[in-house]
């Protein structure tokens, strides 16, 4: 069930650069929210942005009253995102949500590479807290441009997960992309499953991997959307299996195994 209500802002911190992690507390549906799930924010009442944002759901907790939390991670990259990041503690926000198909973990799960790139990052710690609540080993690879790009790493590692990082310009961990050594990676870990969250190049080549190596996967994508309830039909992305032309990331996603979307056609 997706909620439109009123939430309030507990703070909007600058983590460092255009990077910003927003906490808000509220009243319906969060309890029971998934990782993968998102949101869609109305930042103001004027015309201008006209459309609500979408931002994938960080985290969900329940703070030190016993209230239900939520934390959002974003960048600043237009007026959307600059407005956000204006906003001051105790305001309030006009949102929906939670909205969409989440990550979806099996039982039968017992090991999970997790795959990030930039602000893809943002749902893999609500997903990370999942799986190991489940008993599931995590590793993460994250990526960046450069080290400032890099996001979170204490966090998880504060939960006993390994992290690899890769940057392009090798400011941090390794010189490259996290693609780089995943075929290597799955070969000595050998996990049940794949989770990735990044920029399309990079999720159509992790799909890519995936299908050689024949290791289950499960990829979010990101789409500029006005409804995100799937009546506007404007985040359509091509199937590959043949039973729909198209799936519509808000309303049939975002989430999808990698092998529903034809996400090469979807980059061109």
């Amino acid at each position: 069930m997706v909620y439109q209500q009123k939430v309030q802002i507990l703070n909007n911190r600058q983590i460092h650069g255009k990077y910003y992690q927003l906490c808000l507390k509220c009243e319906n549906g969060f309890e029971k929210a998934m990782p993968g799930q998102f949101v869609m924010i109305r930042l103001t009442d004027n015309y201008s942005p006209m459309l609500r944002r979408p931002f994938s759901i960080h985290n969900v907790f329940q703070n030190e009253n016993g209230d239900c939390c939520f934390e959002l991670l974003y960048k600043v990259v237009g007026q959307g995102t600059l407005l956000l990041s204006e906003c001051l503690e105790n305001q309030w926000l006009d949102i929906l949500g939670p909205i969409g198909n989440g990550f979806r973990i099996k039982e039968s799960l017992s090991s999970a590479l997790l795959i990030s790139g930039g602000i893809g990052i943002a749902p893999m710690l609500f997903l990370a807290k999942f799986l190991l609540k489940n008993r599931i080993k995590c590793h993460l690879i994250n990526g960046g441009r450069t080290e400032k790009d890099i996001l979170c790493t204490e966090r998880f590692q504060s939960k006993g997960i390994d992290v690899s990082i890769y940057t392009d310009d090798g400011s941090f961990g390794v010189q490259g992309f996290v693609t780089d050594d995943l075929e290597t990676m799955i070969d000595s870990k050998v996990p049940d499953i794949l989770y990735a969250c990044g920029p399309q190049p990079m999720l159509a080549k992790v799909s890519e991997i995936a299908t050689k190596k024949k290791v289950s996967c499960q990829i979010s994508l990101e789409s500029h959307m006005a409804c995100g309830m799937g009546a506007c039909l404007g985040c359509a992305v091509p199937s590959e299996n043949g039973q729909k032309s198209y799936y519509h990331v808000c309303a049939d996603g975002p989430v999808f195994s990698s092998d529903r979307v034809n996400i090469r056609t979807y980059l061109e």
